[in-house]
C-alpha cells in the first residue's frame, strides 16, 4: 500500500466521527452543564437535558454521518493509490481550543445583556471560580472546563494530517519525475 499514513489518517477520522462522546466538558456550579463536540451538543440545566440540545445533536448527526462516509471513502481511495485531501477533521480539533473562548462569550456577555454582571475568566482549563452580584446578592460558582479523552484522540488523529499531505506530495513529485 503506497499511502499508508493517509489511509491510517482517514480510518482514524472515521473512528473519531462515530465515537458518541463529547470532546469538551463544562459545568457552571452544576447549574448548567455542557458536553459538546462537532457532532453533538448536550446542554443540561439543573440536571435536565434541554430540548435545544436534542435538536442541535440531531442536526449534527447528519454532519457526523457525512464525515464518516467521506473518511471511509477516502480511506478506500488511498488504499487504491488515489488519495484525496479532506482537512476538516484536521481543523476541528486544532480550532476546538477556541471552544472555551466561545463559552466565555456565552457566559460573559449574554448575562450582561440581561443586566446580570458576571466576572468570568477569559479561558478556563480546569476549575475556576466566578462571581456575580445581582440585586444585592453575591453569587459564587465553580466553573469546570476541560477537554475529554476523545478530544485528545481527535487531536492525535489531526497530527497525522500534515504527514499525510507530505506523503501525497512526495508521491506526486516522484510521479512527475518519472
Amino acid at each position: 500500500m503506497q499511502f499508508k499514513l493517509t489511509t491510517i489518517y482517514y480510518v482514524l477520522v472515521a473512528i473519531v466521527s462515530i465515537i458518541p462522546y463529547p470532546w469538551w466538558y463544562y459545568s457552571v456550579g452544576g447549574i448548567v452543564t455542557i458536553e459538546d463536540s462537532p457532532f453533538q451538543v448536550l446542554i443540561y440545566f439543573l440536571g435536565t437535558r434541554l430540548i435545544l440540545s436534542d435538536v442541535l445533536t440531531f442536526l449534527l448527526t447528519a454532519f457526523r454521518l457525512y464525515v464518516f462516509v467521506v473518511a471511509v471513502g477516502y480511506a478506500f481511495q488511498s488504499m487504491r493509490g488515489n488519495p484525496k485531501v479532506y482537512s476538516t477533521m484536521f481543523w476541528f480539533p486544532v480550532l476546538y481550543v477556541l471552544d472555551p473562548i466561545l463559552i466565555y462569550v456565552l457566559f460573559k456577555f449574554i448575562p450582561q445583556l440581561l443586566g446580570v454582571p458576571i466576572q468570568y475568566p477569559f479561558f478556563i482549563w480546569g476549575t475556576e471560580t466566578f462571581t456575580s452580584s445581582f440585586k444585592g446578592n453575591q453569587v459564587i460558582a465553580e466553573v469546570i472546563s476541560y477537554p475529554t479523552l476523545i478530544y485528545w484522540f481527535a487531536l492525535g488523529t489531526a497530527i497525522l494530517y500534515p504527514f499525510s499531505r507530505w506523503e501525497i506530495r512526495a508521491s506526486t513529485r516522484k510521479a512527475r519525475q518519472h
